[in-house]
This record gives C-alpha cells, structure tokens and sequence, in this order.
C-alpha cells in the first residue's frame, strides 16, 4: 500500500510540473513561480520562467533570485543542479546532472545504471539559445555562452564560450595576468664619504 502511495503522490507532482509548464503568457510565468516553491530545493524571488519549463527531480534544483528562463527550458536535476542569481536560459536550454552509464560492451546500457554529477552555474551567466550543459560542468561567474553550445567542461569566470564542444572564445573580464618574478635584491648603495 505505501509503494501505491508513494507512487500515486509522484505521479502527481509530474502531472502538476507538466500542467504549470504549459501554461502561457504572464498567468503561466506568475503560476510557475508560486508552485515550484513548493517543488524545488530552493526558489529566490523575480524569477520568470516561461512555457514549457520541463524539470526531473525538481528537489535536488537551487535557482537563485532575478533568473529568466526562456521558453521551453529543460533541467534533469538528478545530480544535482546549483543556479545563482542573475541567471539567463535562452529557449530550448538543456541541463543534465544525469546519464547513462554505458562503459561495459558486454552488457546494454540501458542496464548499466546512471551516473549522477553535480551541475554549479554561478551568478550573472547567460545560456543563450539551444545550449546544452553535460554532468559535472561548473559554469562561472560572469560567463557567456553562446547559442547552440554543448558544454562538456567548465567554464572559468567571466569567459565567453561557443562552439561543440564549448571552447573559450573571448573574455567579459581578461583574467589576472600571471604573477610577476620577484624583482633581484638591490645591491646595497655605498655610502657617501
């Protein structure tokens, strides 16, 4: 009976994510914010988030304050998804903090089991449209990334990255340089006679 239970109560939270997901213009926007409080690991405040929003294990997901996420976004939060404030989702962005394991050739994948890793993206970054973010990648602070990316790796500070894979194509903000050799001892002036 409890499995029943514990069943029919999941079955719901996806049916109530998959309705509010759907439903369009400022109402949908206002009506997503109010009921994935309720869903998420954490939800800061001025958050838009737009039609279609589509998210797996919504109580492993932290979304910061003053996030706009673009219509049709998905989130697989198994792994774990971390999201700062000021954070932008062009539409049709994909997060994964889950996938397949597939490593044994003898046996299918599909019986293999999953890997789970852990997605950061910091404050003030931007996914432009159609970017895919793989397990495990730490995106941060200040970075840019451009529409269409598949993002395998992490992403230092405010770096601008494009391409697939996802390679650093420009800086926001030039990272410090590298330190400077110390400077010789100066040889002791001699003393005036």
């Amino acid at each position: 009976m409890k499995v029943f239970v514990w069943s029919l109560r999941a079955g719901f939270k996806d049916f109530v994510l998959w309705f509010v997901g759907g439903v369009p213009l400022q109402l949908g926007a206002r009506l997503r914010a109010a009921v994935l409080r309720h869903y998420l690991g954490a939800l800061g405040r001025n958050n838009v988030i737009q039609q279609g929003f589509r998210i797996t294990t919504p109580e492993k997901v932290r979304i910061g304050s003053n996030c706009n996420f673009g219509a049709d976004v998905v989130i697989a939060g198994g792994g774990g998804v971390q999201i700062g404030d000021w954070v932008g989702f062009g539409p049709d962005v994909k997060v994964w903090s889950v996938n397949h394991c597939f490593s044994d050739p003898d046996v299918p994948w599909q019986l293999q089991g999953w890997t789970a890793r852990p997605v950061v993206i910091e404050d003030d970054v931007w996914l432009a449209a159609n970017v895919f973010v793989t397990p495990g990648v730490t995106i941060g602070r200040g970075a840019i990334i451009s529409a269409g990316t598949v993002l395998a790796k992490s992403v230092p500070p405010f770096a601008i990255v494009a391409g697939n894979p996802g390679r650093v194509v420009g800086w926001r903000k030039a990272p410090a340089s590298e330190p400077l050799e110390p400077l010789e001892p100066l040889e002791p002036l001699e003393q005036a006679k």
